[in-house]
């Protein structure tokens, strides 16, 4: 009876990073299919606009708002990172397969640990950065230096660089605010950022049919948001990373099935290279704490 506890205590975050990422995939296919009406960088402007009016209300029903004013200087800071990801993200999604994009973001706790090296002034250890080099090689053989670079791939791994510079900030900010503050911040900062290059691509939408398209990418991507944080409040990295790779199953599904995308060997077995690296690496900085 106590270890079918044990287990079931287990399984509940893993359920609720899986489930994440089933939604994180979803909403990429979804910017992809809505980039055929609606330009991806003014999909960052309302995925951010309609995310302020969902969170307001748990927002302003806390005790405090930011505990700390010196936290401020850093939440505009992650807002800004955060608002640049967006957009290279967005548009990843629209120009190159789901798959692809999808795996060169797992190259982002590569580029999370060389900075915690710079910022945090870390200590540099040999197991992480072999396993971190392997991975940054998985990351180039994703993006085919042999072949046509795509702008695409070029966009995901810099929003990768940029997404790693927010989870820094984030990190940081965690010890001190929480969840909803981190994530109501981070639309109402990342609001009026996306809207300045909106302002000169905008569209008119003027059919409820792409009204919802949009208004459903706030949703999704609110709720993947909450249920990824909620899952790594419960677990840690060790048991989690590994699960992360269904972001790459459900992409490579998705996208095979609604945009006849092929499915690539040589991106899924990097994928997943790049999932193993990032597990032993954070299997190493758990047994250091301990």
């Amino acid at each position: 009876k106590k270890l079918k506890k044990e287990i079931k205590k287990n399984m509940y975050p893993i359920a609720l990073l899986v489930f994440s990422c089933f939604l994180f995939s979803i909403l990429a296919a979804l910017i992809k299919f809505t980039s055929i009406y609606v330009n991806p960088i003014q999909q960052s402007f309302f995925r951010n606009f309609f995310g302020i009016l969902i969170l307001a209300p748990f927002f302003f029903n806390q005790k405090f708002f930011v505990r700390y004013k010196s936290n401020l200087g850093l939440l505009i800071l992650r807002g800004l990172f955060g608002g640049i990801t967006m957009i290279l993200l967005f548009t990843a999604y629209s120009l190159i397969p789901l798959s692809q994009a999808m795996a060169i973001s797992f190259s982002t706790p590569l580029f999370m640990y060389f900075g915690s090296i710079l910022i945090f002034k870390e200590k540099v250890n040999f197991f992480k950065t072999f396993f971190l080099i392997i991975g940054f090689i998985f990351t180039i053989l994703i993006i085919r230096p042999d072949l046509e670079i795509e702008l695409g791939s070029i966009l995901a791994l810099v929003s990768a660089i940029t997404h790693a510079v927010a989870g820094l900030l984030v990190k940081k900010l965690s010890h001190d605010e929480n969840v909803i503050t981190l994530m109501f911040s981070m639309v109402i900062l990342m609001a009026p950022i996306t809207l300045i290059p909106s302002v000169y691509i905008w569209e008119e939408v003027n059919s409820f049919f792409i009204f919802s398209l949009l208004f459903s990418l706030a949703i999704i991507a609110t709720l993947g948001n909450y249920f990824w944080t909620k899952a790594i409040s419960l677990s840690s990295l060790t048991n989690l990373m590994p699960f992360d790779f269904t972001k790459l199953i459900f992409s490579t599904i998705l996208g095979f099935v609604y945009f006849q995308e092929k499915i690539d060997l040589i991106t899924s077995i990097c994928g997943i290279g790049l999932i193993v690296c990032n597990s032993l690496v954070a299997g190493k900085i758990k047994n250091e704490k301990i």
